[in-house]
């Protein structure tokens, strides 16, 4: 009776760390990272001459790319973390511009833009149409 206890706790650990594997290789690497779109979306819609600005824009981006409620704390504490050195919220915001690319970008933008998010055209990721 022992035996087949720990012969069926042996065959649980090994189907659970199969699973995990398995969904760390293949589910999580093609769920995009909501984190780096919102902040893409954030970073073409500056430079920011305020925290409340680069707040408002980062509510609109984490909306567009429907990032989970979560983020919106963090959101509120943005505008003082912003006005305490803004010289480095915009050289993050420079950083982020190069991601701003892909579908799940396009799409929150698309996303963000209807809010009323406003797109910096020395940002725009896509040369406009002709």
């Amino acid at each position: 009776m022992l035996k087949k206890i720990v012969i069926g706790g042996v065959v649980i650990v090994v189907l659970a760390v199969a699973g995990y594997q398995y969904w760390n290789k293949y589910i999580k690497a093609k769920t995009p990272d909501v984190f780096t779109t919102i902040n893409a979306i954030w970073a073409v819609q500056g430079p920011f001459t305020t925290g409340a600005e680069s707040t408002q824009a980062l509510r609109y981006a984490t909306k567009g790319a429907g990032g989970p409620e979560a983020f919106y704390n963090v959101i509120d504490k943005h505008a003082a973390a912003y006005e305490a050195n803004p010289t480095r919220w915009e050289d993050i915001r420079k950083s982020y511009l190069a991601l701003a690319k892909g579908k799940e970008y396009d799409a929150g933008l698309e996303a963000a833009k209807k809010l009323g998010a406003v797109v910096n055209p020395n940002n725009a990721s896509s040369p406009p149409a002709r």
